[in-house]
C-alpha cells in the first residue's frame, strides 16, 4: 500500500476529475462525511479513502460536506488539517460546493459511481439522490435502515475515527505520524479527551488512542510550551509544536469554541445536519452550538433568537428546528458543563401537533428536559436538557421517533 504522502498528493487532482465528467474516466468512487462537517467527518473521509485506494484503480475521492468558505466557520478543522496535510494540500481538498453533485450522479448512471458514506448512515435529504450509489458505510450513529445494499460497520463509539483508524491497524499494522495524529484528535474532542464523566468513550475509543499515541512524533516539551494550550489559541498557526494529546485537545477544544463572535445564523449552520421524517414527511434540522444558552440570550435577547430561528425555519424549509447549546457555565463560582435545547416549529405546524411532539420530547429519559421559562402559544420552547451526555446522535432518535408515532 502507498503511503499516507503519496495519497495526499493525489488530492489536487480531485476537483479537476469532478469537473471534466465529459470525458469518461471509468468508475468514480466518493468518501463523503457528514453535513455537519465537523472534524471527526473531515478526518474519517480523509482516514477512509486512504484505507480503501489499495483495492481501486483509481484513488478514491473524499469530499468535504460543506462549501469551501463555511470552513471560516470551523478554525479547529483548518488547524489540524493544514498541520497534517500542509497548506498545499489543504487547499486541494475538495469540498461540496467545488463541483455539481447532478452531473456527478448523472455520470453515476453511465459509467459507474460508488459512494462510502463515512459519519453518517444514510444520505442528506438535500443529497438524497446518492443513495442507489452507497456501497459502504463506516459509522456510529444509530442505524436509520436505509442503503440496506451497502456494506456497513456500524458501531455507537465515541468518535468515526475510531473505526477508520481500526480498519487502518488491521490493514497496515502501522500509519505515518501526520496520520496519527490527524485521526486522535477528532477521538479525542468527540469524547471529551476520553474523559469518564462525559461518559462519550467507550473500550474501543480507548484502545485506538493507546494505539496511535506512540505513531504521533510528539514536540519535545518545553518551558515555553507548558502553557501553551491555556494561552490564546487565536495565535497558534501550526500543531508541530503540540507535545501531548492533553495540549493537542485543549487548543483544538478552545478553538472550536470561540463563537461568541459569530451572529445568530451563522451559529446555527455551523454545525447543522437536516433529516427528512414520517409520513407525511416532516424536515427536522438539529444545529449543535459549542455556546451555553444563558451566555446567548445574554448578547441577543430571547426576542433576537426568536426572531433569527423563524428566519432560519423559513430559509430551510423546515416543520421543526431544534438548537442544542453546550458547554461550561458557572454554577455558584464552579464552570460546569451543561446543555440546553430550544424548539421551533413551523407556523404550518398545527398546535396540537405542536403540543404531541413537545410532551413526547419532555417525556424521554434520553433527553430529560425542564422549562427554563414559562411557555408562550407562539414562538419557540427553551429547555434545560439534564441528560447532558445526550448529543444530536441520541437526541436525533428520540425526536424521530416521536414525529413519527404521529402517523402510527
Amino acid at each position: 500500500m502507498k503511503g499516507f504522502g503519496l495519497f495526499v498528493k493525489t488530492l489536487a487532482a480531485n476537483t479537476a476529475r469532478l469537473n471534466s465528467l465529459d470525458m469518461p474516466s471509468g468508475r468514480l468512487t466518493l468518501v463523503l462525511g457528514n453535513e455537519s462537517a465537523d472534524l471527526d467527518s473531515m478526518v474519517s473521509s480523509l482516514a477512509l479513502a486512504y484505507a480503501l485506494s489499495p483495492a481501486l484503480n483509481t484513488p478514491p475521492i473524499p469530499i468535504i460536506n460543506t462549501n469551501r468558505s463555511d470552513m471560516a466557520l470551523r478554525p479547529e478543522s483548518t488547524l489540524l488539517l493544514r498541520t497534517t496535510l500542509a497548506n498545499d494540500s489543504f487547499n486541494a481538498l475538495t469540498f461540496i460546493d467545488d463541483f455539481d453533485l447532478t452531473r456527478v450522479v448523472s455520470y453515476g448512471h453511465k459509467h459507474g459511481l460508488d459512494v462510502w458514506l463515512v459519519d453518517h448512515n444514510a444520505p442528506a435529504s438535500r443529497q438524497v439522490e446518492l443513495e442507489p450509489f452507497v456501497r459502504g458505510i463506516v459509522d456510529h450513529h444509530v442505524d436509520e435502515g436505509r442503503c440496506k445494499q451497502a456494506e456497513r460497520q456500524i458501531e455507537l463509539v465515541g468518535s468515526c475515527a475510531t473505526l477508520v483508524a481500526e480498519r487502518l491497524r488491521n490493514t497496515l499494522g502501522r500509519v505515518e505520524p501526520e496520520l496519527a495524529k490527524m485521526l486522535v484528535a477528532p477521538i479525542l474532542i468527540d469524547t471529551s479527551e476520553l474523559s469518564s464523566s462525559a461518559r462519550r468513550a467507550t473500550d474501543k475509543d480507548i484502545e485506538m488512542v493507546s494505539w496511535l499515541v506512540p505513531q504521533v512524533e510528539w514536540a519535545w516539551p518545553s518551558a515555553d510550551q507548558a502553557d501553551q494550550a491555556d494561552n490564546s489559541s487565536d495565535e497558534v498557526e501550526s500543531l508541530d509544536h503540540v507535545s501531548s494529546t492533553h495540549e493537542l485537545y485543549k487548543i483544538l477544544d478552545k478553538l472550536k469554541g470561540k463563537v461568541s463572535h459569530l451572529s445568530a445564523r451563522d451559529l446555527l449552520r455551523k454545525d447543522y445536519k437536516q433529516w427528512s421524517v414520517g409520513s407525511p414527511v416532516w424536515t427536522v434540522g438539529i444545529s449543535s452550538i459549542s455556546y451555553r444558552l444563558q451566555k446567548w440570550i445574554k448578547r441577543d435577547s430571547r426576542k433576537q433568537i426568536k426572531k433569527a430561528l423563524e428566519k432560519w425555519v423559513e430559509d430551510q424549509h423546515l416543520d421543526i428546528a431544534l438548537v442544542m447549546t453546550h458547554g461550561k457555565a458557572k454554577q455558584k463560582g464552579v464552570k460546569v458543563y451543561g446543555r440546553d435545547l430550544v424548539v421551533a416549529f413551523a407556523r404550518s405546524v398545527d398546535k396540537e401537533q405542536q403540543r404531541h411532539v413537545l410532551d413526547g420530547m419532555r417525556r424521554s429519559e434520553l433527553l430529560g428536559l425542564e422549562p427554563l421559562f414559562d411557555e408562550q402559544d407562539d414562538g419557540p420552547v427553551f429547555f434545560n436538557q439534564t441528560r447532558t451526555e445526550s448529543s444530536r446522535k441520541q437526541v436525533f432518535p428520540a425526536v424521530k421517533a416521536v414525529i413519527e408515532s404521529l402517523s402510527a
